[in-house]
């Protein structure tokens, strides 16, 4: 069981690091965070359940970090 959950951390990983590369306003913003931030929204993504979710949130990770804005933005 922990292989398969690692293996799917892995594969967000790398679904991740493709999407920032297409969108620079958002590696920015991924690069400037500390490292707590990057693992907020890592895990965000890794702890879904299905795919269509982990697309989901990667597609709106991945827009609020081009807005500049940090995982729980809401509640800043």
């Amino acid at each position: 069981m922990r292989g398969e959950a690692q293996a799917a951390g892995e594969g967000a990983s790398r679904d991740l690091v493709a999407a920032l590369k297409k969108n620079k306003k958002a590696q920015a913003t991924f690069d400037a965070f500390s490292p707590s931030a990057k693992r907020e929204y890592i895990e965000w993504i890794t702890d879904a359940k299905s795919e269509h979710t982990r697309a989901r949130r990667l597609e709106t990770a991945v827009k609020w970090m081009a807005e500049g804005k940090h995982r729980n933005w809401k509640y800043m």
